[in-house]
């Protein structure tokens, strides 16, 4: 046991003195920000183009109120260095086209089109005759013609401006007092509250409105820390072993200690800088969560709950790793045997997004006690409110140890063969074959 230490220690020491450990540390809060930051930029500052349109109004009254509204929008969006956002600029259409002849339509079509190829145009839209008839049963389609038809925000401006429109000349058509309309038509939003519950001196307390930052941010953190801590160390185990191995320093070490002693070493040494790592970033956030006053999003027993699936995280995939590396003789050859070490990984991450949505879910429930996405989404879900009873994570957390203890026994087979093994590079078949040697 005392070699196993010996090894965790200098596993430990190794990575958390490099520089790109500390850097790596101290970048990651700063990426994350500055993407945050970017988007929220880029949001207000990157469309600040003038889109140009041409209308086709066969209603005939359309046009107007809809140029009044792009003016309104564009003004809106202000001028020069104060600019936020993008102007929606009317072009005059050619008068000269008899709009009820199809060939002369069709010919007009053409050449708009090719005005936006030429990026004279932004894109020209067609309104039906039949847009403004309040005896229509089916609504007819406003066609938007476009060259770059994943720009969403003139068709979504388009289609609430004219709808809007519409609407108030339906009503009109019908003898509606608009008046009547606009306080009868008065929106009443969703307001998401908790549950009411009893005191301890019998009396209710209110519902509270619920926070998006606890509902869905603290979460995802959760997730996130998860997600970073496992990935920043587990795969290093790979890279480790088989430089051990290209420069025989492998071979020293197994006379030193046991195959066995050794790995259990390496995997002892990367857990303690993942939940190093996982700790120095909850310890930021909890700091600045009491500076905010937003104390009840720390919780020392979820942290508690974290640092057992960490440490069963990084032990599962770490085994993988060194198994692979014990198990190839170079790079080249572990790239591809990692890929389906590495999609096994990314199953909780990707799923957490539809866990978030559904926390209470059959496929939730599925991907809570699925070993290598267990760690990932059961932290999610413990996050979240309602938190899952109490067996739920007990039992996720005894599959998780079970899978980590038979992963940890597999890859030390694999390890005490394969990290003496020089030239050809294993099979999955060879490393099967190891693991039933007796």
């Amino acid at each position: 046991m005392n070699r196993i230490f010996i090894v965790a220690q200098s596993e430990f020491l190794t990575l958390v003195k490099t520089k790109a450990f500390l850097i790596g540390l101290l970048l990651m809060p700063i990426i994350t920000g500055g993407a945050i930051a970017f988007q929220v930029y880029a949001q207000k500052h990157s469309d600040r183009d003038d889109h140009k349109f041409v209308v086709i109004d066969h209603s005939g009254v359309l046009s107007a109120p809809l140029f009044a509204s792009a003016d309104a929008f564009s003004k809106k969006n202000g001028e020069g260095a104060t600019r936020t956002g993008p102007h929606f600029v009317p072009v005059p259409n050619d008068t000269s086209v008899a709009l009820d002849d199809a060939a002369a339509l069709g010919s007009y079509r053409l050449q708009l089109s090719d005005r936006i190829k030429a990026k004279d145009l932004f894109g020209f839209v067609e309104i039906p005759a039949s847009a403004v008839d309040p005896n229509v049963e089916t609504a007819p389609a406003i066609q938007y013609y476009t060259e770059t038809p994943s720009y969403d925000r003139f068709p979504t401006w388009l289609e609430q401006t004219l709808n809007e429109e519409i609407t108030r000349r339906r009503f009109d058509s019908a003898g509606v007092d608009q008046k009547l309309v606009k306080k009868l038509s008065v929106r009443a939003d969703v307001q998401t509250m908790g549950l009411v519950t009893k005191k301890a001196d019998g009396s209710l307390e209110k519902a509270k409105e619920t926070d998006p930052i606890a509902t869905f941010v603290a979460p995802f953190a959760v997730l996130f820390i998860m997600f970073l801590s496992v990935m920043s160390t587990a795969p290093q185990l790979l890279n480790a072993v088989i430089e051990e191995k290209m420069s025989r320093i492998s071979e020293v070490l197994v006379a030193s200690v046991s195959p066995f002693d050794l790995l259990l070493g390496k995997l002892f040494g990367v857990t303690a800088v993942a939940v190093l790592l996982a700790l120095v970033y909850f310890l930021g956030i909890g700091y600045y969560a009491i500076y905010a006053g937003r104390t009840e999003l720390v919780q020392p027993a979820l942290m508690g709950w974290f640092v057992i699936f960490l440490v069963c995280c990084v032990l599962m995939f770490g085994s993988m790793f060194l198994a692979i590396g014990s198990a190839c003789s170079d790079i080249k050859d572990a790239q591809s045997m990692m890929q389906p070490v590495m999609m096994l990984m990314m199953v909780g991450y990707i799923g957490s997004f539809a866990v978030l949505r559904a926390p209470d879910s059959n496929l939730a429930m599925g991907l809570s006690f699925f070993p290598t996405s267990a760690p990932f989404i059961m932290m999610l879900r413990m996050a979240m409110q309602p938190t899952p009873p109490l067996w739920q994570p007990a039992l996720s957390l005894a599959i998780t140890l079970a899978t980590t203890v038979a992963f940890v026994w597999a890859a030390s087979r694999i390890f005490r063969v394969g990290v003496l093994m020089q030239g050809k590079g294993a099979t999955f078949a060879e490393m099967i074959r190891w693991i039933r040697a007796s």
